[in-house]
This record gives C-alpha cells, structure tokens and sequence, in this order.
C-alpha cells in the first residue's frame, strides 16, 4: 500500500496497488476523490436512457409480430373461402355434368333459363364448407351460343348450344373473409 505525502497546502493523492486513486485525509483515512457535481449521475442517466431504447426496440418488434400473426390469419382465412367456394361450385358442376334433366340441378338450370340472361337465381347452401364456413351455388344464364359451321355434330342435326355460369361463394364465419369463384359451362341440347 503506497502512502500519502503531506505537501505544501494539504495532502496529495496517492496511487494504490491496485491502480485506484485515493486521496489521503489528515487523519490517516483513505476515501475516494470528489467528483466535480456536474459530473454526478451521469451514467445513471445514459444508462436510463440506453434502456429505454431497447424497451422500445423491444415493443416495436413486438408490434410488428402481433400485426404478421393477424395478416397470416386473414391469408389463411381467405384461402378458406376460396376453396369453400371453389367446392360449392365444383359440387354443382359434378352434379350437372351427368345430365340428367329430371334432377335438381338441371332443374335449377332449367329455371334459370327460363329466367332470362345474366338473371341473378337463388343460391342453394353447400353442406360440404365444414364448420364455420357458410357455403353457397348459384347458376345464371348467360345466353345461346351459335355454334359455327363444320361443327362435329353433322349437318342434318339441330343442336343448341347455352353458355351457363357457375358461382360459388363462401364466407367465413366471424372474419369476414369471402371467397367467389365463377366459372363457364356450355351445354349443348339436341
């Protein structure tokens, strides 16, 4: 341990072994120096200051998860609509396809035409959405179409040809998302 020499007006400071600077008092105790009061605090400060930037940081990107996670799920809230309403309209084009003018389907196409073109019919649930998810089809009329000559069907045959439209829709309970899907059909009738 060094030891402090009185000098003219007081005592001066002395270095200790372990490199701190200590100012020896006329008694014989050791106490750390001084600071000037303009310098007290300040790394109380800075490091306030330092953490409140992270915090800050730290709620910012805390944010922008909590927003990706509610995009994410209104994505996938929408591709649930979709394929609902893809579903619904595939259901009524399988059901369609045989061709069988005596089922209900073809009734409903039937009505349609005789509704008129581009006439909105009601649209019938689709049981298959699964739970929460409310499905519908629907079938339009959009109008004959003249077939053109040297069609594969011969001369000698009459045929109308009816362009229909299939829509599907769908909605997802309590998000609000919605899913359309349209799709063309002809059909022709001898």
């Amino acid at each position: 341990m060094g030891r402090c020499r009185q000098q003219r007006g007081g005592w001066r400071p002395m270095q200790l072994s372990n490199g701190l600077l200590f100012i020896a008092e006329k008694n014989g105790s050791v106490s750390p120096p001084q600071l000037p009061a303009s310098q007290r605090g300040a790394a109380l400060i800075i490091s306030l200051v330092i953490l409140l930037v992270i915090t800050m940081i730290g709620l910012a990107s805390m944010n922008s998860s909590i927003l990706q996670e509610r995009m994410s799920a209104n994505a996938q809230n929408a591709r649930q609509a979709f394929f609902s309403a893809e579903s619904a309209g595939q259901d009524l084009f399988k059901r369609l396809e045989p061709m069988n003018v005596n089922s209900t389907e073809w009734k409903r196409a039937l009505n349609a035409l005789d509704a008129g073109i581009g006439v909105s019919t009601t649209p019938v649930n689709y049981s298959g959405a699964g739970t929460g998810k409310k499905a519908t089809s629907e079938i339009r009329y959009l109008g004959e179409a003249n077939l053109i000559e040297g069609h594969s069907f011969g001369e000698d045959i009459e045929t109308f040809r009816h362009r229909f439209e299939i829509i599907g829709d769908a909605e997802i309970t309590g998000s609000g998302a919605t899913g359309r899907v349209v799709r063309g059909v002809s059909v022709v009738f001898f």
